[in-house]
């Protein structure tokens, strides 16, 4: 069952100054029911010259170093319907004292009819070193109506392999506990307006636990958990799988999963193991996981997860989402693709 979602009801229709007093849209920034008109035509558009758009919900960059004319351009030539690429905010602008970077405002008004507005990545150092001012910042952002959703919050995620490779995992160790003081807040936030955020959570036995305890606290945040079935070690997830997953489904009607991880051949280098266990062997996916997604099709999105170092391998990146969509029967196919995500935005089904 669909729960009211009052604010971003208002915030799409009317005005914001009509339906919350004192409240104004941000300059440069234009309405968020224009924005939709402009993205349901986007994706009518490449339905009807019979191409299959997709969501990207998930994507961050570094915004000193994005070619945006070289994302809108791939993403016409990929048939990519809307991107929510997030700023993250790097060592140097931190120290400057960047709590909120506005890409969101630039993308937005160079090519509006495919970038979602989203609010900046909660990774280091913002989110450990100066948690408080940086959650300030995103809230500002809600209220000026900046962005239409949040970004994706690093509570704990283990060095990339890119980091790995490079000599950087130090780098990128984060823990910061889901149920302490800013998780508390990221969630308490997303129930107060209807505002849906990320998690970048790994999957282990012990931090299942305090994920459930939240969403059990907050049945109104709107959460959605990153890289379903991406296991960095599968001794210490020996409680995860497919049955794991439909019980929390069940039990938490906002939890939703995005669909970025590798391929079939990805390994995690420090545990040496494939770590997307959603594929076989033959390079399908593991029936118990498809069947998880055909039973629950709008619990899933579509995601790439490319990032600031990635941008050039946007092809690839596409292949392999779509080799995935084509695994799903065709109407979960467009559920995921596109459907769950106008949903998680507009609180409405897309026509």
């Amino acid at each position: 069952m669909m729960i009211r979602r009052r604010m971003i009801k208002a915030m799409l229709g009317l005005p914001l100054a009509a339906a919350l007093p004192g409240v104004g849209r941000a300059q440069g920034m234009p309405d968020f029911g224009v924005l939709k008109a402009g993205y349901a035509q986007r994706l009518k558009k490449i339905l009807a010259a019979g191409e299959l758009p997709y969501v990207d919900i998930e994507s961050s960059c570094n915004a000193g170093r994005l070619d945006m004319d070289f994302v809108a351009k791939n993403m016409d030539r990929l048939n990519i319907g809307l991107m929510a690429l997030s700023a993250d905010i790097g060592q140097g602008e931190f120290k400057k004292g960047v709590r909120f970077n506005n890409l969101s405002e630039k993308l937005v008004a160079a090519y509006p009819d495919r970038f979602i507005p989203v609010g900046n990545g909660g990774q280091p150092p913002a989110l450990t070193e100066a948690p408080d001012e940086f959650m300030d910042a995103q809230e500002a952002a809600i209220t000026k109506r900046q962005i239409m959703c949040l970004g994706e919050y690093e509570f704990r995620h283990y060095p990339s392999p890119r980091q790995v490779k490079h000599g950087s995992a130090e780098d990128r160790d984060v823990n910061v506990p889901i149920d302490g003081p800013t998780g508390h807040r990221v969630f308490s936030l997303s129930e107060k307006t209807g505002m849906a955020f990320q998690i970048h959570y790994e999957i282990e036995d012990a931090l299942l636990p305090p994920l459930e305890k939240m969403l059990a606290q907050y049945p109104k945040a709107r959460v959605v958990w990153c890289h379903i079935a991406q296991v960095r070690y599968i001794e210490r997830a020996t409680r995860y799988n497919a049955a794991y997953v439909a019980g929390l489904i069940g039990r938490f009607p906002n939890l939703q999963f995005d669909t970025a991880f590798g391929d079939s051949t990805s390994v995690y280098p420090l545990s040496n193991q494939r770590h997307a266990r959603v594929w076989a062997g033959d390079g399908g996916l593991v029936p118990e996981w498809r069947d998880l997604i055909v039973a629950h099709p709008q619990r899933f999105l579509s995601a790439l997860d490319l990032g600031g170092d990635r941008m050039d391998r946007m092809g690839s990146y596409d292949q392999k989402h779509r080799y995935f969509l084509q695994q799903l029967p065709e109407a979960v196919r467009h559920q995921v693709a596109y459907r769950n995500a106008w949903s998680l935005l507009f609180d409405e089904e897309f026509a």
